[in-house]
């Protein structure tokens, strides 16, 4: 049996998986960690069970939400009819939100117990305690950013309910509580571990495991989630003592397929693993034979890539891009060294373009992308910087912060004067799009902003006569599955839904 799908450790296994390009993140030699007791004896035995806090990630960072964040936004849509893309999701029918809710809240549940049991640990000396803890807290945190932005309030527990079948029974009884006062506990609790992590940036640290940077930026995301704009510059601030200027890291680096360089602050490890994205068969152009693109051969693809209905930008999007922003060429491809796409040209060339190179995964065998999910780096830090120092009145700040991705970009894209703070605002909400388009945000930055519902009805509703007529304003959130309704007893609920 099972309570808001919180599986038993009692079957959970680590297994193996490779971090990096040839380090063994975690061994293959099942572990149970449940009872505390008698598993974490040994550094090493901890070790093990903070590995399986991210294991969830391959379940969550995939095509799923890439459709829940990004091609449910202004900036692309889907066409293939499902719920998802023509936003027809309900509590009965929940979409992709339904493995979400699971997979996050599994990984909760390995990261309480983890904690839990190093904390306990008599074995364990007490001096090595910190920065583990630290991981698996960090780790709980990241589930938790994703339950909050996905569905809005949500169960929060930080106890080790994972022993006890009682325990889960009451996890299930506890209802929706305020995201708001969710977002305050975790960014308390990353305060506290931060400071024990490796203060330096994600790349330099052994088998890319997160340290400090990770913790700064959900300080961050969260602060701006609940307009605390100071604790938001004090994270980003942090940020930029490690990471320096950003003009020291090459734009090609944000592609999807460079793993851990140096901007990196997050990834998702995919590279070695047998786990599959499937991200690149949505953002690449429709393969017809060989290594035949929409009429253009481009073998460093390979003859063996699958694709799938790819994410069609929006006019809006394609609105944003200046001809001579090399991001354009980037996130959207109309011609590959120089011959043009048939979609496209199409039209006398004014058809859509297909997501570009960031998002190709070359070589890629049927659907297996191993190219690694990037999640956080240093640009979209430097951009909630100047989002949160624009709210503070502190324009030198915001222009420096904003002024740096455009420099990036091009230099003639700065802005020589700070335009009044409503401007400002709208420009960075535009510069979050062409910088950061494709990687897991876009649909969460609206919600907060408060404009989801305007803007994908301006944009995307437009193009898309399903989209048009079914999206409604609680769409910002996903539902709660009903099956997790059920369970609950009707304690959890879905209120906007239900209107």
């Amino acid at each position: 049996m099972k309570q808001i799908k919180i599986y038993a450790l009692a079957g959970l296994a680590i297994v193996g998986l490779t971090i990096g390009s040839c380090t063994k993140f975690l061994e293959e030699k099942p572990q149970s960690f449940l009872n505390s007791d008698n598993f974490y004896q040994t550094e090493a035995q901890a070790l093990s069970a903070v590995n399986a806090c991210y294991l969830k990630l391959y379940n969550i960072y995939r095509g799923d939400l890439m459709m829940a964040t990004e091609y449910t936004s202004d900036l692309s849509y889907l066409t293939n009819g499902g719920v998802d893309q023509s936003f027809g999701m309900s509590p009965s029918n929940p979409g992709v939100g339904d493995g979400i809710w699971t997979s996050a809240y599994n990984g909760i549940m390995v990261c309480n117990a983890t904690i839990a049991g190093i904390q306990h640990s008599a074995s364990i000396a007490e001096e090595k305690k910190p920065a583990l803890i630290g991981e698996a807290a960090i780790m709980r945190a990241l589930y938790y950013y994703i339950l909050t932005c996905m569905f809005g309030d949500v169960p929060y527990y930080t106890s080790d309910a994972s022993a006890s079948f009682d325990a889960l029974m009451e996890v299930a009884q506890m209802g929706r509580m305020s995201a708001v006062v969710i977002r305050d506990s975790l960014i308390a609790d990353l305060h506290k571990w931060a400071p024990v992590m490796p203060q330096t940036k994600s790349s330099s640290i052994a088998d890319n495991r997160i340290g400090a940077p990770l913790a700064y930026m959900l300080i961050g995301k969260m602060a701006l989630w609940n307009k605390k704009w100071d604790v938001c510059i004090d994270a980003m601030q942090k940020l930029k003592d490690i990471y320096g200027a950003l003009s020291q890291y090459a734009l090609t680096d944000t592609w999807f397929r460079n793993r851990n360089k140096a901007e990196s602050i997050f990834e998702v490890q995919y590279s070695g693993t047998i786990k599959i994205s499937n991200v690149a068969t949505q953002m690449t152009p429709a393969r017809a034979s060989g290594a035949v693109y929409d009429g253009v051969t481009i073998t460093q693809l390979g003859t063996t890539t699958t694709t799938f209905t790819a994410a069609t930008p929006t006019d809006y999007l394609m609105s944003l891009y200046n001809d001579t922003d090399p991001r354009k060429n980037t996130t959207l491809a109309y011609t590959y060294e120089g011959v043009w796409f048939n979609r496209p040209k199409s039209n006398n060339f004014t058809g859509k373009p297909w997501p570009g190179p960031k998002f190709w995964c070359p070589n890629m065998s049927l659907q297996q992308d191993n190219n690694n999910q990037k999640v956080f780096r240093f640009a979209d830090a430097l951009l909630m910087l100047a989002e949160a120092a624009n709210e503070m009145n502190d324009p030198a700040t915001a222009m420096d912060a904003i002024n740096q991705v455009k420099a990036r970009a091009n230099t003639g894209f700065v802005l020589a004067a700070y335009p009044g703070k409503d401007a400002f605002r709208e420009e960075l909400k535009k510069e979050r799009a062409r910088e950061l388009f494709g990687e897991y945000g876009r649909k969460w930055d609206l919600v907060r902003w408060g404009d989801f519902y305007t803007r994908v009805s301006a944009t995307a509703a437009a193009e898309v006569d399903a989209i048009q007529t079914n999206l409604r304003p609680y769409h910002e959130y996903y539902p709660v599955p009903q099956t997790e309704v059920d369970r609950s007893g009707g304690i959890l609920t879905n209120d906007a839904y239900n209107q």
